[in-house]
């Protein structure tokens, strides 16, 4: 008979922001990867309504280093779904640039290049996605409704479905205020 081996491993690499869990979309939704950096969509994610039927990552990052006013370098935590091409911003109604580089060569962060300055960030603030680029009047790429309860590891080719949350608690998810503001029943402390 044939011995089986188990082997145990505790996930100290990956953070985990979703504490509570309350009310959900029923049956999950489907979440477009084709546009995502990385491979790996985080527990905490915020996703959009649905377009047409398919849910999008609001993309996120947490910025780990200051951000003048005039800086076109941003430093953000590991686990953001950015990617070479896609538009920033610090705060709605600003202005948002385009990414042109992410050095993903640190361990710790990466380094996102901007083509010109979005203004100053805190140390622990953060960026989103915007749909354009604009000089004042900078707006959410898509409308923040849920977010992802389960981290998963994906194939960009094909979309990934995933528990949705309306209602729960999160911790030190690293999400724009304004963002918080429109997701009514999620509480991040």
């Amino acid at each position: 008979m044939a011995k089986m081996t188990v082997k145990k491993r505790k996930d100290d690499v990956t953070p985990r922001y979703v504490m509570h869990k309350v009310a959900d979309i029923r049956g999950g939704v489907s979440v477009t990867t084709s546009e995502l950096g990385g491979n790996y969509l985080r527990d905490g994610a915020i996703l959009s309504a649905p377009v047409e039927g398919i849910t999008h990552v609001v993309k996120t990052a947490e910025v780990i280093a200051e951000v003048s006013a005039t800086d076109t370098t941003i430093k953000v935590s590991k686990f953001h779904n950015f990617k070479v091409g896609d538009v920033v911003m610090a705060k709605e109604d600003s202005v948002a640039s385009p990414i042109t580089k992410i050095d993903e060569s640190n361990k710790k962060y990466d380094v996102f290049t901007i083509k010109g300055a979005i203004g100053a960030v805190l140390l622990g603030g953060s960026i989103a996605e915007a749909k354009e680029e604009t000089k004042d009047a900078s707006a959410l790429k898509y409308e923040p409704q849920s977010v992802n309860g389960t981290g998963y590891e994906f194939d960009p080719k094909s979309n990934v479905s995933t528990d949705a949350w309306v209602i729960g608690v999160t911790k030190n998810n690293p999400v724009p205020g304004f963002i918080s503001e429109k997701l009514k029943g999620i509480i991040n402390l």
